[in-house]
Order: C-alpha cells, then structure tokens, then sequence
C-alpha cells in the first residue's frame, strides 16, 4: 500500500475474504480502520502496531481469530474505539489492554473469550472524564486517489453498531457521548472487577451470556450515568445491591437467569421494569414480582390480629363490669329488704304474718287437693 497519508479507511459491508494483508502497517497516517462485515479470517497482521495514531478500529462481523494481541495496548495509546464483535477470538483478555487509558468504547462480544476480566480495567480514564473528549472525529482526506470531483475533500464521521439497551443501534456523530463496555457471549468467568465500578462516566455495561458468578459489587452504585446495564444469563448471587436503587438514568436493566435471591431494593428504577428482566431468579422477591418477600407477608394466619386483640379486650372488660353490676344489684335489693324488716318492727310483724297466711293458704289448699283424690279412689 503507497497511501503513506491515508488517514481514514472504510472497506465495511463488502465480501473481501483472507487475512487482512501485512503490508497495511505501512499506513502511518491511519486514524480510523473499518473493515466490518466482510468475510476476513485469520489473525490481526502484527505489523497494525506502526499506525501509532490510530484511533478508531472495527473489526466486527468477520471470522478473525486468535487471541486479542498484547501490542494493541501497548503500541496503539491513541486508540479510542475497539470494536471486535462477532469474530473468533479466544484466550484471556491481555492486561495490556488497560494501557488504552483514552479507550470510551470497547466491544469485545460474541467471541469466544475466556479467563477472568483484568482488574485494572478502572484505567481507561476517558471513561472516568467527564463530559466528551470528541464529539465529531472528522478525518479529511486530501489524497488524489479519495478526491471528489466536486469537492477538495470530504468529510467523515465515526459510526459504529452497538446494542444499547438491549437493541442493536447505529451510531453516528453522536458516538462520542457513548462510554460503553460490552464482553457479552464470551466464556469469560470469575466475579465483577472493582476496577469496573470506577468508570465513573461509563453509559452501558454488557457482560451478559458468560460464566460470571459471585455477588454483584455493592460499588456499582457509584455508576450514577448508568443507563443501561445487562448481566443476563450468568450465574451471579446473591442479593442484588441496594445501591442500584440510586442509579436515577438507568432506562434497561437485564438481571434474568441468575441466582440472585432476597428482596428486590426498593426505589422507582428498580420498581419499574418489566417482570421478565428478573426471570430465572426463583429466590427473588418483593415487587415488580408476584412472589411476596416472607418479611412482606401479612400476620393473619399467624395470630390474631392487633383489631382482635382490641375485641377481645373490649368484651372482657363489658363481662366484666356486667358482672360487677349484678353483684351490686343484688346486695343492694337484698339488704334494702332485710335491713327495713329489722329496722321498722311494724313492717317486720306484717311481713311475717302475710308469710303466715300464705301458708295457711298453701296447707289447705293442700289438704283439699288430697281429700278429693281420696274420694275418687
């Protein structure tokens, strides 16, 4: 290739097939390489490590293969975007890798990458920054070759396919607002590097479709731009931190087919996402689900409730008092009565000559009754 001051390469969307040539290190002026969708096998060339300055890499959707070489971290520091997705890289991910400290998107999913997530991966500091450090990374191209007739040069944009939020999208000049990390459909094992949680102006985080396991750091509650955050299909426990209800931009949360267990953090974020992106956790409970938490659970059929308590209460004290009135009713009749025969002797003689004559009374009538039944007889 004798285009020493080709800054801007596009062969996407082609069917340009075999190993990317050698001979394309001699691009020193490479600033931006997109070789996507195109049917290119083999190994990155070593030789990428001469275009120093380049910044912008997609390599997606081809069949390249081998492991993520140790020098694109070493002899590309200028490098922004690495885009891998959809090849057949394998092994473990090179520490090297964490030398990219102006790295805002890297896109290593649906590969066949194994071993744990290098903890320093809290040193891509352009994901740290605040605000944007490109907001449109225009190359211009004054090479006789690339001239248009009608124009001196022309003028491109970063564009790169991303799945934000659980949907495939194609970003242009707005690209450089993306800080995103994807490693989705891997083999990669192990538990969530704190480093990650550091990344404190990071957008979106898949790490779906691998082996990861182990509780999720309680520190990603410091990714307050957060919006959206994929760890479907692994094999994390645990309960899911409470300090993810604090994350007030998260629009898509995917937390499906994992061991999570406990009581879902209560907060409007959490709260609001659809049922599905907590299936396969059947410990998980507490509301958007159905499954009630046991300390959720109300205590009727434990034990009488605090209104019965009330109840019973109220109708032993009515017994009680009901009680109390009758003794004193009756002591007071009682001893009204006998206190006034043996007071007042006029009322005590009549009283017991009355009883007399009932007497009388009762005897005869007794004694006829009798007679009768005698006569008969």
């Amino acid at each position: 290739m004798l285009l020493p001051r080709l800054g801007f390469l596009n062969l996407g969307y082609n069917n340009f097939s075999g190993r990317i040539p050698t001979s394309i290190g001699n691009l020193g002026s490479l600033e931006a390489l997109i070789l996507r969708k195109n049917k290119l096998y083999g190994k990155l060339p070593a030789s990428l490590r001469n275009c120093r300055i380049l910044g912008f890499a997609d390599f997606s959707f081809n069949k390249l293969s081998g492991e993520v070489p140790s020098w694109i971290g070493e002899d590309l520091p200028h490098l922004y975007a690495l885009i891998l997705k959809a090849n057949r890289f394998y092994g473990s991910l090179p520490i090297e890798i964490c030398h990219l400290s102006n790295l805002h998107f890297l896109d290593l999913s649906m590969n066949r990458i194994s071993g744990t997530v290098p903890t320093c991966f809290g040193n891509f500091t352009a994901m740290i920054r605040k605000g944007k450090e490109v907001v449109e990374h225009i190359y211009e191209s004054r090479h006789p070759v690339l001239q248009s007739p009608s124009e001196y040069s022309y003028t491109y944009f970063d564009d790169v396919l991303a799945r934000w939020k659980g949907q495939e999208y194609e970003y242009g000049s707005n690209f450089a607002y993306l800080k995103m990390i994807d490693l989705s459909t891997n083999n990669l094992t192990g538990e969530i590097p704190i480093g990650i949680t550091r990344l404190l102006e990071l957008k979106g985080l898949n790490l779906s479709g691998n082996r990861f396991y182990g509780e999720v750091p309680v520190e990603i509650g410091e990714l307050k731009m957060l919006e959206s955050l994929d760890l479907s299909t692994n094999k994390f426990s645990g309960e899911i931190p409470s300090s993810m209800s604090g994350l007030n931009f998260l629009a898509f949360l995917n937390l499906s087919n994992n061991n999570f267990s406990g009581k879902i953090p209560s907060g409007t974020q959490l709260q609001g996402f659809n049922t599905s992106m907590y299936d396969g956790n059947t410990e998980l409970c507490g509301k958007p689900l159905t499954n009630i938490c046991p300390v959720d659970e109300p205590i009727d059929n434990i034990g009488p409730s605090s209104s019965e308590y009330e109840v019973d209460e109220d109708s032993s004290e009515y017994k009680r008092w009901l009680c109390i009135g009758g003794v004193l009713g009756f002591s007071t009749s009682f001893w009204g009565i006998i206190g006034t025969l043996v007071l007042n002797q006029r009322w005590r003689h009549a009283y017991y000559l009355s009883l007399y004559k009932l007497k009388e009374r009762f005897y005869v009538a007794i004694a006829v009754h009798i007679g009768k039944l005698q006569r008969k007889v």
